[in-house]
């Protein structure tokens, strides 16, 4: 199994393959047509597992403590996929939030990192355009004309920074908690069944 990274990383050392009631609205959901954002930190990397239960789809991160759970995962057709945090200005709301994002979304903001007509994406807006359901691409990433962010929205974001960690919401999840979801026998990945509280492992962006 591969070297697997959780955390803030540089935007080129990322792999590119394919809480409670009142943070909720912390996060950005992207709404049909244009998005306009200020992206300003390194992305967060980590992992999730799109499982099915009685209950319906349910998002779980990985539990990278087990790769042998990780592998019955995956054999079930639940394979690992990355995902990213990316913390950002909401121009629509000049409000910092997060917005969790796919590879598709990523390696747009890459391209324009590693395109020396537009360098940093700190330093201009980009718009996330979502498509229609069933539209190839479903997203596009472009740029904005260079602009400096004011003073009042950097003071809200670096403010935003200090107030919300997001480590809590990408831990790995326990092996245990995993096996209580599927349905399946926990003993056998035992010394990878720590204790857990329910507050500390489900997230829904």
């Amino acid at each position: 199994m591969s070297k697997i990274s959780f955390g803030e990383i540089d935007w080129n050392s990322a792999e590119t393959s394919p809480s409670n009631d009142s943070s909720k609205n912390i996060f950005m959901r992207l709404k049909q047509g244009d998005n306009i954002v200020r992206i300003l930190s390194n992305p967060i990397q980590y992992y999730v597992h799109w499982v099915e239960t009685e209950q319906g789809k349910r998002k779980v991160t990985s539990p990278i403590d087990s790769p042998e759970l990780i592998t019955k995962l995956e054999d079930a057709g639940f394979r690992r996929q990355v995902r990213w945090i990316l913390r950002v200005m909401d121009q629509e709301d000049s409000q910092p939030k997060l917005l969790e994002v796919g590879s598709q979304i990523f390696n747009g903001v890459i391209a324009l990192i590693n395109n020396p007509k537009w360098g940093s994406v700190n330093k201009y807006d980009v718009t996330i355009t979502r498509g229609a359901p069933g539209q190839n691409p479903l997203y596009r990433v472009t740029p904005n004309p260079k602009e400096n962010i004011s003073a009042e929205d950097k003071t809200a974001f670096n403010s935003f920074l200090a107030e919300v960690s997001v480590d809590k919401m990408i831990q790995p999840s326990p092996a245990k908690k995993v096996c209580e979801i599927m349905g399946w026998d926990s003993s056998k990945y035992s010394k990878h069944a720590e204790e857990y509280k329910d507050d500390d492992f489900d997230f829904d962006f």
